[in-house]
């Protein structure tokens, strides 16, 4: 403080007036020229002080000098890692000032942005893709373009199942009003309900828009049709019809051979019947496909297929059947569903995170004497502050364009856990400096109205007063944004990097989440400087202004005397207070803790703690069971549910389908060609789990024997026994010598049992040099061959038949453009391409995690090295737990699992560059930052971190984990998946950043110093503001 002078003998009022509060560092704002003669301070009493025009010229130098004195220890930066760390630290400089000037102005904008975009977030339709989860360059992806260009259709049709269960428990569909119910259901669906034909106008039924596969569900009408007969000859006394047999897999009625594998499923024979081998069968599936024709839209095929499920699940209610019904429509709702039952947990989440983030801010601010009610809005806006950039960032992006999907619905986990970090360590900073200013009592002019003041001289003051409160505010805001600034950036930088670099290794909805968590960083991190500075500002000035009028109220009845410092001041230090033994009780914990970490035996221990649990984590690692099934995305209650679980122990083992589609069949008129065509077939007939020829669609085969039948002279009266898809040949083996005329192909397709032909074929007719005659060239054609086996169930399984099928007619591609699709293709894939997802995310991760730590921390190498490898640890030892847990891989995991890498980033981030940073910085007796002469030690080092981070981090970790806690109450799939992530992720992240980081670079420095004592000198001087370690270069040293 500038010379206290007493000048006696001045009488004044006892109302008197406080104009200045003296301090040790005074405002930056310089003293209006009409005051520069001397300020008054006045006090009861016959004494008054003031300061000399020489103590207050003296007092405006020091200020300016200290405003830029908290970077000082990179004034002379003598590598490009401090020069890129200076101009961030100067930006956020100029950021505070502006910050302090405008704050009503950034909040009133950041909420007006926020609403706009949050409402376009909730009125965007969410839209998933069949094929988003599908990596890019799959090769199911050109399978399923094949199967469309096929059909002549771009995108998906009409495409829905009917499962049809007996009503009667244990019963059987084998009843005749069993099986009438089931016909009736066929006939709704066929002539009752309708979609509207946008190029008609007209609304249509299914069998109006139908075009292919229209027949395909004719076994169920023939078989009751033979079923009905049989029955009305038993209860008559009749003979039964010996043309009339009704077997499984083909039974034969009027004459046609009728193929049952595809509608009867859940099958038991048994032999109590003499017109069929089956005992009882569980169900009967009604299958749907109708080309995308009509103009239709998306929304105009998933009206029609949600009209469907409706009506069954509402309308219908039959007397000895249950029907349920799947589409990817139906299940893009159930899982819509999901996510609004997964968003209200998650609200009451956030507001236990919220109670959580008041009671400890509530706990810190008293305990640093710092309570009052302006705590509340800060620790709110903690939790606020990261959800309203996730809405204003998805806003945006719906603006521009981008798709709305149910995965981005993920992306506020992970702004939630980076924002709140960052939040808490700003406040956590903010304390800090709060308590730095206080212990230096630096207070600005405070005003206590009397009669000595007139009212203009009281407006001047205040006026005053709000400038030197607004300068004291930009020094700490600047002083708690050059903290931790660097550390949060580095954290942003790092996710937006590796989220940029996993938009392009994975598949398109990873893509798309990852294009969602770079818009939602990159706004949290401008909500974090921008939203809550100016939130910590506002509260700051109430909380500022009260500090002033309790200091105006304290000092009425104070005399000061000459030299008195606030460091005479013992009494409220003293205190035996529960305060002060909790601070006795910390500091002891912080000491044994530092003792510990910077204890080379016992970093040792750590590590070899560590080591054990990341071999046994690698080794689960390795045994990570992938399982997609996706019974996991639907509610508990979901309809779905109960259709999955017969599907997979139902459907597929007792019929699987391999669509072969021939782009370039040629000339099939060549015997030899057709013969290599054959063989394609039939090598697909004799691989495992294939079902006899049978029960394969083979246009070739069918046509060749009625190729036969009319050269053998029947006159035309050929009975296809491969004329429908509900019907098919016997024949195992096909004469290759007949002919194959393409010229009959017409009359082939004129028979009504082979109308079903059409669908399976692509062709067009040639006019030649004489008009009257013609030539048909097959185009295209489709080929199903059929398998079975109860080890369809499982998805390796079905995989692994899936590279069998490729298999094979990659050995025939070259010669007839052949493709193989399976109906989970799409899915298939991903079994390979989820372990690929994950690790090129880790290490995209870890790559940038390296980068930028280097751009701040590049004269410390081997912290930026500690540091990656810490993070590796995380993202191996979560993956690792979770597989011991009985977790199975599967895109929902897949996808928290990405999303978590962001976790393990924040924290071990924050640590690593406030250990880097306190090497060389250091603090005057005023509270500015200066360089040492010497760095400082390991253990220095480690408790100055911990100071600064440990709290804050420990902070978060117990919010974030709050949160995450009430998704475990939920019972479901993806809500116990990101449940058990977040608290696996964040866990790790927190004891590796406090306990294991420490240990490594208290064992780094240990060889480090063992080195230096046996080959060289290791000598650390500070020359012209530079650090200069002799015989060692200081980027390679801890």
């Amino acid at each position: 403080m500038g010379s206290l002078k007493a000048i006696p003998n001045i009488s004044m009022n006892n109302k008197a007036a406080v104009i200045l509060c003296q301090s040790q560092q005074p405002s930056n704002n310089k003293i209006p020229e009409k005051q520069n003669k001397g300020i008054l301070i006045v006090f009861f009493g016959k004494f008054y002080f003031y300061f000399s025009k020489k103590d207050v010229a003296n007092t405006s130098s020091t200020s300016s000098s200290s405003s830029s004195s908290s970077s000082s220890f990179l004034k002379s930066p003598n590598n490009w890692s401090d020069q890129f760390h200076e101009f961030v630290v100067s930006f956020y400089r100029i950021w505070a000032k502006f910050v302090i000037a405008h704050p009503i102005k950034i909040i009133i904008f950041c909420f007006l942005l926020t609403i706009i975009c949050s409402i376009k977030m909730i009125k965007t339709k969410r839209v998933n893709e069949l094929r988003g989860y599908t990596p890019y360059g799959a090769r199911a992806l050109h399978e399923f373009d094949v199967r469309d260009e096929f059909f002549g259709q771009s995108g998906i049709g009409i495409r829905f199942f009917i499962l049809i269960l007996p009503k009667a428990e244990n019963g059987t569909m084998l009843d005749e009003k069993v099986l009438d119910e089931a016909v009736e259901v066929d006939n709704i669906i066929q002539k009752n309900l309708t979609i509207y034909n946008r190029i008609t106008n007209k609304e249509e039924s299914y069998n109006q828009v139908c075009r292919r596969f229209c027949t395909i569900n004719d076994p169920v009408s023939l078989f009751t049709i033979g079923w009905k007969e049989q029955q009305e000859n038993l209860r008559n006394g009749e003979p039964l019809n010996e043309k009339t047999r009704l077997d499984y897999p083909f039974s034969k009625v009027m004459d046609m051979n009728v193929n049952l594998q595809l509608s009867f499923f859940g099958v038991e024979f048994g032999n109590s019947r003499n017109y069929t081998n089956m005992e009882k069968v569980e169900m009967i599936v009604l299958l749907y496909r109708a080309e995308r024709i009509g103009g239709w839209t998306n929304e105009d095929i998933s009206n029609y297929e949600m009209s469907v499920s409706n009506y069954f699940k509402k309308n219908f209610t039959g007397k000895y059947t249950r029907v349920l019904s799947i589409s990817t429509s139906y299940a893009q709702v159930e899982f819509d569903r999901s996510g609004k039952i997964l968003i209200t947990f998650v609200s009451v989440g956030l507001i236990i995170m919220c109670l959580a983030s008041l009671l400890s801010n509530s706990l810190s601010a008293t305990f640093m004497r710092q309570f009052s009610f302006y705590k509340f809005p800060v620790a709110l806006f903690a939790c606020l502050c990261p959800l309203m950039a996730s809405g204003t960032a998805l806003g945006l992006l719906f603006f521009a364009g981008v798709r709305n999907a149910s995965i981005l619905g993920l992306t506020p986990f992970l702004i939630l856990a980076i924002g709140i970090d960052d939040a808490f360590l700003m406040i956590h900073s903010w304390q800090m400096a709060t308590s730095k200013r206080r212990k230096n009592n630096i207070l600005p002019a405070a005003i206590i109205s009397g009669d000595v003041i007139t009212m203009e001289a009281e407006k001047r003051l205040k006026e005053q007063q709000r400038k030197q409160i607004d300068s004291s505010l930009a020094k700490q805001l600047t002083e708690v944004l050059e903290e931790t600034g660097p550390a949060i950036m580095i954290s942003a930088l790092t996710n937006i990097s590796s989220d940029i670099i996993g938009s392009f290794t994975g598949s398109p909805e990873i893509t798309l989440l990852c294009v969602g968590n770079i818009a939602s960083i990159t706004v949290d991190f401008f909500y974090q400087i921008t939203l809550f500075t100016s939130v910590l500002i506002i509260c700051a000035r109430f909380e500022f202004n009260q500090e002033v009028k309790n200091a105006q109220q304290n000092n009425k009845n104070v005399i000061i005397v000459e030299n008195i410092t606030p460091n005479n001041n013992k009494k409220i230090k003293n205190e035996k207070s529960f305060r002060n033994k909790i601070e006795i009780i910390f500091n002891k914990f912080a000491k044994i803790y530092v003792k510990i970490v910077s204890n080379i035996w016992a970093s040792i221990f750590i590590c070899f703690v560590w080591l054990a649990v990341l071999l046994v984590c690698i080794k689960a690692l390795t045994q990570f069971e992938i399982n997609l099934t996706t019974k996991k995305l639907f509610p508990p209650d979901s309809p779905l549910l109960e259709i999955e679980n017969y599907r997979e122990e139902k459907v597929l083992p007792f019929y699987t389908q391999a669509q072969i589609f021939i782009e370039n069949p040629g000339d099939l008129t060549n015997k030899k060609r057709r013969k290599h065509l054959d063989n394609l077939v039939d090598e697909m007939e004799h691989l495992p789990n294939a079902y006899p020829a049978e029960s394969s669609f083979y246009f070739v085969r069918a046509f060749e024997a009625f190729e036969k039948s009319l050269s053998e002279g029947d006159g035309g009266e050929f009975i296809d026994d491969n004329s429908n898809l509900t019907t098919t040949t016997a024949i195992s083996a096909t004469p290759k010598t007949q002919n194959f005329d393409l010229t009959d192909l017409e009359n082939f397709l004129l028979w009504p049992e082979n109308t079903h032909w059409k669908g399976l074929i692509n062709y067009h007719t040639d006019n030649l040099k004489n008009e009257s005659e013609l030539t048909t060239q097959l185009d295209s054609l489709m080929v199903t061959v059929a398998y079975h086996g109860e080890e369809l169930k499982d998805w390796h399984y079905r995989a692994l038949m899936l590279n069998q099928w490729r298999s094979v007619v990659d050995k025939y591609n070259e010669e007839f453009n052949v493709t193989v699709l399976h109906d989970d293709g799409l899915y298939l894939d991903l079994l390979e391409n989820m372990p690929t997802d994950i690790w090129q995310s880790a290490v995209a991760t870890l790559i940038c995690m390296a980068i930028i730590c280097a751009l701040f921390m590049g004269s410390n190498f081997f912290v930026v090295c500690v540091t990656t490898g810490v993070i590796a640890s995380i993202c191996a030892e979560t993956l690792g737990i979770l597989s011991l847990t009985g977790m199975s891989m599967d895109p929902v995991l897949m996808s928290a699992v990405i999303i978590s890498i962001g976790f393990s980033v924040d924290i071990p981030a924050h640590v690593s560059y406030h250990f880097h940073t306190a090497k060389w910085e250091d603090e005057d007796n005023n509270g500015n930052q200066k360089t040492r002469k010497t760095p400082r030690s390991i253990p220095e080092r480690v408790q100055r971190a911990f100071s600064s981070v440990g709290f804050p981090a420990l902070q978060a970790s117990a919010c974030t984990n709050a949160c995450a806690l009430a998704l475990l109450f939920l019972p479901l799939y993806i809500a116990q998946v990101f449940a058990r992530v977040i608290l696996i992720c964040i866990t790790l992240g927190t004891i590796h950043s406090l306990l294991l980081l420490p240990a490594l670079f208290t064992i780094v420095a240990s060889v480090e110093n063992f080195y230096d004592k046996y080959f060289g000198e290791n000598t650390v001087k500070l020359i012209n503001g530079k650090k200069e370690l002799k015989k060692q270069n200081s980027s390679f040293r801890v």
